[in-house]
């Protein structure tokens, strides 16, 4: 009797969650396109040792999960990569015959942008702000910052830039509610197993 209302309050859960999802509250519905990517995103996010949620917070607000997305400064792809860029990453990943056409393929681009981040938060000393920052306003920018307040410990509020700051905040607002409804996934699976 126990297990069955619990699998009930569950049900209801995921049912809120789900309502939720389709009228827009807060959290947007196309934060579940992850899936169609998500075996590449936790691939490329393992090789460079970064949470695949973070990676698909990124994508999320870099291109809401169009592969095709390409932006008025130039970016392309699932994580909005400079042409110029992309190819000095993809000759350090030794990509051969890379292409800026070759950044509306999901793995290239996931794999290109993941090694990106993975090196701006080293760039940054570990700080996932920071390298969030540097990732949308550029690393020469938040160095510049840095340098200007060496010993603050850098937090959102702290970014200079109201567009940075806000994309910085929405991110970890993604990445906070994939972490939510990982754990409520674990939990309804381990209930069922």
């Amino acid at each position: 009797m126990r297990v069955n209302l619990y699998r009930l309050i569950i049900a209801c859960i995921i049912a809120v969650i789900v309502f939720v999802l389709l009228i827009g509250l807060e959290f947007p519905v196309t934060v579940i396109w992850p899936a169609l990517h998500g075996p590449t995103i936790e691939s490329h996010a393992a090789m460079f040792n970064i949470d695949p949620l973070l990676i698909t917070a990124l994508i999320k607000a870099e291109s809401n999960f169009f592969r095709h997305a390409h932006s008025h400064r130039g970016a392309i792809g699932l994580m909005q990569l400079m042409p110029s860029t992309a190819r000095e990453l993809a000759a350090e990943l030794n990509i051969n015959r890379f292409t800026d056409a070759d950044l509306e393929l999901p793995d290239i681009n996931i794999r290109l942008g993941t090694y990106y981040f993975a090196k701006l938060i080293k760039q940054c000393n570990g700080n996932t702000v920071l390298a969030l920052a540097s990732y949308n306003a550029g690393f020469a920018t938040v160095h510049g910052w840095y340098q200007q307040n060496p010993l603050i410990i850098w937090e959102i509020s702290d970014i200079p830039y109201r567009e940075t700051r806000n994309y910085v905040k929405n991110i970890i607002r993604t990445y906070t509610w994939l972490k939510q409804i990982q754990k409520l996934k674990r939990l309804i699976h381990h209930e069922i197993h």
